[in-house]
């Protein structure tokens, strides 16, 4: 059997980052009911909340999203309130196993598209007025195209009449916490072992298929510095430095009351509008790694919280 190992050989060169239990809980008490949505048509932010589109030069896709991690879910009075202030309505455990404090990815709140809500007694959110809205995204799981134009030329086994014209689809396992223990994790059927800390950048990669009778099923692993994390109040208010915390403001201010009698709701949506940019060298708007092009980010967009009963 033939190995396409080249099809990955530059990918790690090419990344530069710029669900399974229910999380609702069957109870008559109030609760506040947070779900969250991936959304590409939803507006594309920079780090600093501002409206923005692709750079000339540069090309983006839609990733496919699967899983979604997070370590901490908290509501903020309003935009002086400082980022260790809110009230909590979410936190993941962290450990020190790795050698310093990082987040236990194991325990993280785990998304899906089909499990999606996250479900909290009103009676442990402090009553009051909220405007914003903050999460930090621990982990991320998505497909992504790239096209293997460029094949040819690192293995002779390859076709060349066809590496111009296939894509391949990859599946990215993307570590965003400010720092990460990590026993091992599965991306599609390979696992990883790690059972160390990853500080934020850190990603594995796995492609599986087969082209023209050369079958591969490849795991690529690296690190990279950059994601955007938008948050458009951090003149007031800014978050640590590689925490990953997404902020948003509400429309219409969330009211917690003292005395709850009903449950208050809360859709999230994330935007992966074009999240997934990279260098278009030669601007024909595909994303080809072994010709030498380069990701520059792999954040998320921002994140649009709104109150919704």
């Amino acid at each position: 059997m033939k190995s396409a190992k080249f099809v990955l050989i530059l990918l790690v060169a090419s990344f530069a980052f710029s669900c399974e239990e229910s999380n609702v809980s069957n109870t008559s008490t109030p609760r506040l009911n947070i779900t969250f949505v991936m959304d590409s048509s939803a507006e594309r932010l920079d780090n600093l909340g501002n409206p923005v589109t692709l750079p000339d030069g540069n090309a983006g896709q839609h990733p496919d999203f699967e899983t979604l991690g997070l370590h901490f879910i908290g509501l903020y009075p309003d935009k002086f309130t400082p980022y260790d202030a809110g009230s909590i309505a979410f936190m993941s455990p962290t450990n020190s196993e790795g050698g310093s404090e990082a987040i236990d990815f194991d325990k993280q709140l785990f998304l899906t598209e089909a499990d999606n809500m996250y479900s909290v007694p009103l009676s442990e959110i402090n009553s009051g007025t909220y405007e914003y809205f903050r999460s930090s995204i621990g982990y991320q799981q998505y497909k992504v195209i790239y096209n293997i134009a460029g094949a040819a030329q690192l293995n002779e086994d390859w076709p060349e009449d066809l590496s111009d014209n296939v894509n391949i689809e990859g599946t990215v396992a993307s570590f965003l916490g400010f720092n990460n223990y990590i026993e091992n994790y599965t991306i599609v059927n390979q696992t990883i072992e790690v059972n160390s800390n990853k500080l934020q950048g850190y990603f594995g990669l796995e492609s599986v298929g087969e082209v023209a009778g050369i079958q591969f099923n490849e795991v690529t692993e690296g690190d990279a510095p950059q994601t955007t994390v938008p948050n458009p109040i951090d003149e007031t208010s800014p978050v640590p430095e590689g925490s990953c915390v997404v902020t948003g403001r509400f429309p219409q201010a969330l009211v917690i009351p003292e005395n709850p009698t009903e449950d208050i709701n809360i859709q999230v949506v994330i935007s992966i509008n074009n999240s997934f940019e990279w260098e278009d060298d030669n601007n024909n708007g595909r994303y080809e790694p072994l010709l030498g092009e380069k990701v520059v980010d792999m954040g998320t967009r921002g994140v649009f919280p709104i109150v919704v009963n």
